[in-house]
């Protein structure tokens, strides 16, 4: 059984790890360009400046008309209103695409599921070994009362006889 939970966890780890890093390597390849102000951004939409832009949730990435090969990247705040009428005078071409949702989530939440993922088998052994009921292994996750889990774990009368010494 344990083998098979082993298999299981090596097996996600390893898509985990290759999310990851596939997420690393987009945000490293989309952040090729040159980074640019706010406020440097919005004087030059002001002054004709820009080409086109695409806004992908509080990122702008987009050129300039200078250098229409090189993108840049500026970050905008969740309330860009003003720099949309500034960008609709000056005649940029832009569009807005939904910011994503599953990779920061996923970025947020992994170190969690790691935890659990990690804690849990032990625990569940040791629990088990004790003579309690492994179930109780899953408070181990819930914060300030893992400690008192441990605690108690520690300095309880384990249900078990030692074993016989040769």
């Amino acid at each position: 059984m344990f083998s098979a939970i082993k298999t299981i966890l090596a097996i996600c780890f390893v898509l985990l790890c290759v999310v990851l890093m596939w997420g690393v390597a987009e945000r490293a390849a989309s952040v090729n360009g040159s980074t640019i102000a706010y406020s440097d951004l919005f004087n030059k939409v002001q002054t004709g400046q820009v080409l086109d832009a695409v806004i992908a949730g509080n990122d702008l990435y987009g050129h300039l008309k200078a250098t229409p090969k090189d993108e840049f990247h500026s970050r905008i705040p969740t309330d860009s209103e003003d720099l949309q009428k500034a960008m609709l005078a000056a005649n940029v071409t832009f569009s807005i695409r939904d910011a994503p949702i599953f990779l920061p989530l996923l970025f947020n939440v992994f170190p969690y599921i790691v935890l659990f993922l990690l804690t849990l088998p032990p625990f569940w052994a040791i629990f088990k070994k004790a003579g309690f009921k492994p179930v109780f292994s899953l408070l181990i996750v819930v914060p300030l009362v893992n400690i008192a889990v441990i605690y108690a774990l520690a300095f309880t009368k384990w249900k078990i006889s030692p074993s016989p010494q040769p």
